[in-house]
């Protein structure tokens, strides 16, 4: 199956993450972006505030993506302010009608293991069906790449 990974990473964390599923997958791998350089403090600073306030005015696919020549894709964010962050959802929002049957969210988190199904199952909405699943992968004090590889195995 014709597979692509997007992230978004503020820390290069959910890079590694989605890298470890494409590889285990064979999959493709492209970034998105919203342009901001959301380094440091205030940088993390400014990623709550527009999680919380819904603000991203655009988001892009670095590299030249047609998202129709895929048959699945996997969309990687960081949970920012208890939330999926606010580019991933500009994202689902600007493709949606361009995504293929079968759309996976990957959120990673630094917090305790938190059940964040709701708010991951409510990016539905914005995709206009229901996504094929979804998983919250904890950064901070865990095997990271373990819960990659064995979500990633999951999927084949």
């Amino acid at each position: 199956m014709k597979t692509l990974c997007l992230y978004y990473t503020r820390t290069n964390t959910t890079k590694e993450v989605m890298e470890t599923i494409a590889k285990t997958i064979g999959a493709d791998i492209a970034e998105y972006t919203d342009g901001k350089n959301r380094n440091g403090f205030w940088g993390y600073v400014g990623a709550c505030f527009a999680t919380v306030n819904n603000a991203i005015p655009k988001v892009s696919i670095k590299g030249d993506i047609d998202l129709k020549a895929y048959e699945r894709v996997i969309i990687g964010m960081p949970v920012w302010a208890e939330a999926p962050c606010a580019i991933g959802r500009a994202l689902i929002k600007k493709y949606r009608n361009d995504m293929p049957a079968e759309v996976y969210y990957v959120v990673t988190h630094m917090g305790e293991k938190r059940d964040y199904a709701a708010k991951i199952k409510a990016m539905d909405s914005i995709l206009g069906r229901p996504s094929s699943g979804q998983v919250s992968i904890r950064t901070k004090e865990n095997d990271y790449i373990k819960e990659s590889k064995a979500f990633a195995e999951s999927l084949v």
